[in-house]
Order: C-alpha cells, then structure tokens, then sequence
C-alpha cells in the first residue's frame, strides 16, 4: 500500500506540486475561516481511500471529498452534496474512508469554520491512490508583463497585497537594433548594446548612467567568468540589464569551504588564527554598484554568488534564475528601499570543512537570498527549495537590517531557516510558505530564527520540523538581547489597526520616468571581524534597534 503524508497549504491555485510520502508530517496551520484544497489521482477500482487528520481539534474542521465531476461546481461557490464527509473518530483525529467506480481525478477539501487557527497532520492512503498533491500558491513566480505605448515598453511587475502599490512599472531603456559583437568589446560598456546570438563573452564592465545590455533575441549569448571575478559590473545609476546568461565558476579554494559574509572573518585555530576574507571577494555572476537599476531576467549558473549588490538604492532585481550556486543566490550589503520579486533562488547551498576543523553536511553560511546592514526593502513572490537559509538577514557586528517586508515568498526544504533575521527590528513577514519540498519529501529544519529581533508576523504558514512555538523560543532563548514577535493576524487585530504603523518602502517611479540618481547612501563599514562561529548566538550583539525603537515602547504596551 503506498502511503503519502501531506503538509497543506492555505493558498488555491490550478497549478499543482506534487507531494510524495514522508516519514512525519509536520503541523499545518489552517487560519480562521480559511480552507484548502487537494487533488489525488484515484484508480476506481473500489478500494478504499482513507484521510485522516490527527492531532487537532476535530471539531473545528470539515473535511469534504469529492468527485471528478463536483469540483467546478464547488469552485463556482455551489454547494454539491460531497461524496463523504470526515467523522470524528477520537478526540483528536477526523478521518473518512470510502471506495468507488469513478476513476479520476478527486479532491479533498478542509475547511475552518473557526475565529481562530487550527492545526492538524493529514495523511492519505489507498491502493487506488497516487499522484496526492496540494495546490501550488498562484503567486509562487512574480507576474509580469511588458506592455508597449507609442513605441515605450514597460516592465508591470506585479506586487502582493500590503506593498505600497499593486504594480511596479518601469520603463525600459530602448533596445539596440543591432548587436556588438565580443571582439568589438575592448574595454568598459559606457553605451546601450544587445549581445549577439550564439557567442561567448568574456567578463564585461558596465560604467556609467543610463546603459542598457540586452541579451539576443534567442537569448543564446553567454557572458563567461571564472574564480574570484563577476561575469558583469555594473557601475553607476538608471542601468538596466535585460535577459542575460551567465556561466560562471566558482574558485577551487571556494568550492566546499566555509564562506565569510563579511570583509573579514576570524577563527581561533592554533598555532595561529586563520583569516577569510569573503563577501563580494568571491565573485560570481553580477555585481551591482550602483542605484535605481533594474535586473531582470537574468539566469547565472555556476560560481559563488549570483547577483551582488553594493549599497544600492531603489533597485529592481526581478524574476532572475539564481540557483545551484556555490554561496548565495542574492548577495546584498547596504541595499535600501530595493525590490526583490519573483527570483528563483534554489539549491544555493553545500557541505564544508570549517578552518577550526569541524564537518558540516550543509549550509556554510550559504542562502538563496541574503542581506547585511538592509533598510525598507521588499522582498516578494521569490521562490526557493533546499537552499541553506532561504532568506537571511544576518544583525550581527551592530550591522542590523530593519524595516524591511517579507510578502508571500515561498520556501520548501530549507536544511537550516527558512528565514533567518537576527538582531534587527521592525522587519514584516505576512503571507509567507515555508514547507516539504515536493519532490524529495525534504521538510524544512526551523520556519524562522529570529534571535535577538523584534519581528511583525501576519498570515503565515509554517510547516517545517522546528514548531513555529519552539522556533520562537529557541530564538529569544539563544540571546541576552529582546526577542519578540509582535502579532499583526489575531493578538493585535487586523492588519494596518490604528495600533500598528507597518513599515512602508519609497513608492515606485510611475510609467515614464526613471528615477533619478539617488544621494549617496552610506558605506558598509564593519566593525573589526570578531571571532567567525558556526553559531546561531553572535559574540557581539549591537547595542539598539535603530530608529523604530520608540514604536516598539508603543507597542509593548499595547499587548
């Protein structure tokens, strides 16, 4: 008999993943008044299918199954009579069983008819029973569209609900009606040019205002680096780069080894102390020094970093490929009110021997997506599965990230955090998915570590090993420094009550006008390397929360 054990999700979508068995289901959480549906494929031979929910409270819940012919009824808001209904067996389990002649595609529906949240484990078992699987979130990969008006394109890119618009437009720089070729490249980009199909390019230097770099049509032309290089620097304000292939290689010193975040970082090894030297040292596929620049569609295979950004304001990095990398997908210091939207930042991640000598069968400070010393961003739709750290936002050294919102991102198998946010204030996550990975049934470690932060948590889904109860306690128990998570779903009311300001990023550039060259941003200067530990715990945690505090003061005494 095959078995399959599911973590749901609270999102409908006609997309699918599907979910093979593994060995323990993890809580799923089903918000109020919510539901959500399943589809299996069933054999109609007459066995019987069995669907069980345990561990919950199973008078809060309906679950309905229905046949191949019902369910566009239901989705139209019809009410079919469904072919069973779950029963309470026990006190803390619902299950229905039934066989029949219909062979197809059936679903199962769970609804919560509650004011508050329930969680359960469901599995679904049958002879006749295969192709289990939970709706894919509609959102998982920004939509976007290009649309032209008397001979202007613009990129729409669109936002979740809770950003400061519903769509991000840009307008893009005209494209060059020839191409440059390689040979014709001898030294830094300071004009709009489109690569030409099927050749290769050695690393290129963009510097200037205003330059675009379009791929082929084809998108066929590849730019090459190897080592401790990036394939593209981009220096200067208003730039664009559009549909670019990148093959990079990561440095044979680099490739299993321990990464450092920072300039610098220290372990106490014996008879003397081994220095790394990391961050944008590694080199990979783009490095962004500038402002208001948009990266979009960009793929990057190989190398240690995907896309690197410098103390960089009001950029758009959109719907790029950033997976299967040596470090990190997205690699940011200093980035201030930016956009990061619809990026795929999977299976950045590897084991390593550490210089103090210990083993690690993955993570290595590596994530899918990371940023140190961060204000306001936006980081939305973004999809990652299996990376290390989905999304990690590392406080220590006093270089705190704040403000910034998490809206609707999606990560499956995480083997560390799937958000990981140390040290910082004011950060929101609302809406986000951290579950199994479909495919190899791997379930994310911890849903979050949030040691040393104070965080906004709204709507959403945790279905990871670690409980979201015992992630928040292992996290505030991990530090000396305020821990806490300010709830903006149930504790506090609705979102956006008077009670709570919610923080907002700088409105975008309406269609027709790029943004103008921001003033300077700080530079990221750490603070002297303190010791580099694999650890959770920072020797030096900063000493304040940066300019919300007093909001955090409101707060406390609001709950």
């Amino acid at each position: 008999m095959r078995r399959i054990k599911l973590a749901f999700l609270a999102a409908i979508a006609l997309a699918i993943i599907p979910v093979a068995a593994f060995a323990d289901a993890p809580v799923s959480t089903l918000q109020a008044n919510a539901r959500v549906e399943y589809r299996l494929d069933y054999a109609g031979d007459g066995s019987p299918i069995k669907v069980v929910l345990t561990e919950t409270d199973p008078s809060a819940l309906v679950v309905s199954v229905y046949s191949p012919d019902q369910i566009d009824a239901v989705r139209r808001g019809e009410l079919p009579a469904p072919i069973g209904r779950g029963t309470i067996a026990r006190a803390d389990t619902l299950q229905w069983s039934g066989g029949s002649r219909i062979k197809g595609v059936w679903y199962v529906v769970v609804e919560n008819r509650t004011a508050f949240a329930i969680t359960y484990r469901m599995s679904i078992t049958g002879d006749g029973v295969s192709g289990a699987a939970r709706a894919l979130p509609s959102w998982v990969g920004a939509t976007s569209t290009i649309t032209t008006q008397n001979g202007q394109r613009t990129l729409n890119v669109s936002l979740p609900p809770g950003s400061i618009t519903t769509t991000l437009r840009l307008t893009m720089p005209p494209q060059p009606a020839t191409c440059t070729a390689a040979k014709q490249i001898t030294g830094p980009i300071d004009h709009s040019i489109k690569l030409c199909s099927g050749q290769i390019y050695p690393p290129l230097s963009i510097v200037g205002d205003n330059i675009a770099l379009y791929a082929d049509d084809a998108r066929s032309a590849v730019v090459t680096s190897a080592g401790r290089q990036f394939a593209l620097t981009v220096q200067g304000s208003n730039n664009w780069i559009e549909g670019v292939t990148i093959q990079a290689s990561a440095d044979a010193r680099d490739a299993g080894a321990w990464l450092c975040l920072y300039d610098q970082c220290d372990f106490p090894t014996r008879p003397v102390t081994t220095t790394l030297r990391g961050g944008i040292r590694y080199g990979g596929g783009i490095l962004l020094q500038g402002s208001n620049s948009t990266i979009h569609g960009v793929t990057v295979h190989g190398g240690t970093i995907g896309i690197a950004t410098v103390d960089g304001q009001a950029n758009k990095i959109i719907e790029n490929q950033l997976s299967d990398l040596n470090g990190w997908g997205s690699f940011n210091a200093g980035a201030t009110e930016s956009y990061f939207v619809g990026n795929v930042l999977s299976r950045d991640n590897h084991g390593c021997t550490a210089p103090d000598g210990r083993t690690f069968q993955n993570g290595c400070e590596t994530s899918g997506w990371v940023c140190v010393g961060c204000i306001a961003n936006l980081i939305a739709y973004n999809q990652c599965e299996l990376s290390s750290n989905c999304f990690y936002m590392n406080g220590d050294r006093g270089l705190a990230s704040n403000d910034n919102n998490f809206f609707t991102n999606y990560c499956a198998g995480a083997t560390n955090n799937c958000f990981e946010v140390t040290f910082s204030f004011g950060n929101t996550f609302r809406d986000n998915i951290a579950t199994v990975q479909a495919q190899t049934d791997k379930v994310c470690n911890y849903p979050f570590w949030i040691g040393g932060s104070v965080a906004f948590f709204a709507n959403n889904i945790w279905e990871c090993k670690v409980t979201e109860d015992d992630a928040f306690s292992q996290s505030r128990d991990s530090t000396v420094v305020q821990t806490n998570i300010i709830r903006l779903d149930n504790a506090l009311g609705a979102l956006n009550a008077p009670a709570i300001i919610l923080p907002t990023i700088t409105p975008p550039p309406t269609s027709g006008d790029l943004p103008q060259s921001a003033d300077a941003t700080a530079t990221l200067t750490p603070t002297p390397a303190p010791t580099a530990t694999p650890t959770k715990i920072p020797t030096q945690p900063p000493t304040n929360y940066g300019p919300l505090l007093p909001l955090y003061k409101i707060l406390r005494l609001v709950r």
